[in-house]
């Protein structure tokens, strides 16, 4: 596989927040006054790589449309703070493989998730000097495939490979018609993909064959 960029998904792909974005929900439910509802580790697998309004429609069952935009800024409010204080866990091998690919490809990561949610993650984690660009759902409102198709564009790649863990991720690739690995220890279930990748260490062994 020759590429000339690396576009990685974040959560299930590069790091595992699911338990700061639990609190962070449970946390602006409970300042709506919504009791009857508890978000549980399940759903913020499930939330992964979903725009917020997808994720009210689905799992929001209670909310009328016209809540959206309080509770979604409720919910934006929150996960600053939990983001900032808990973070998230790297899967095991990133850092140290990202600073390896790092040196042979171009990194960017492109996520559906809100404003300041991938720098948090950069800051946290000291992986600022390894990624050229990134870019987020939270900053240009447009999805992922055309957050992807940005990317592509603005740094001029000609064979970039997208790495992620649902189908989102993967209809996003191929709306783009770029080669797609999925990341399979991540939180979802994809048909269809190039290559799958065990852990991220496999993902080395794939782009080297």
């Amino acid at each position: 596989m020759k590429a000339d960029g690396l576009i990685f998904d974040l959560d299930g792909t590069l790091w595992d927040a699911s338990e700061s974005c639990v609190r962070a929900w449970n946390s602006a439910l409970q300042n709506k006054g919504v009791i009857d509802f508890v978000v549980t580790q399940q759903h913020a697998h499930a939330f992964a790589g979903k725009l917020l309004d997808d994720i009210f429609a689905q799992y929001f069952l209670f909310l009328p449309k016209e809540e959206y935009q309080n509770m979604a800024d409720a919910y934006a409010e929150q996960e600053k703070f939990h983001m900032r204080e808990y973070g998230g866990k790297l899967y095991p091998d990133v850092r140290e493989l990202l600073s390896e690919l790092s040196e042979k490809y171009q990194l960017f990561i492109v996520s559906n998730c809100l404003s300041g949610y991938i720098e948090n993650f950069l800051q946290q984690h000291q992986l600022e000097h390894l990624f050229t660009d990134y870019e987020c759902s939270g900053n240009t409102g447009r999805p992922k495939a055309e957050n992807i198709g940005m990317i592509i564009d603005r740094n001029q790649l000609k064979n970039p490979v997208y790495v992620g863990d649902t189908m989102g991720d993967f209809d996003a690739a191929r709306k783009n018609d770029i080669s797609f690995i999925y990341a399979e220890y991540g939180f979802g279930e994809v048909e269809g993909h190039d290559y799958a990748a065990s852990s991220f260490a496999e993902i080395t062994v794939i782009l080297n064959d």
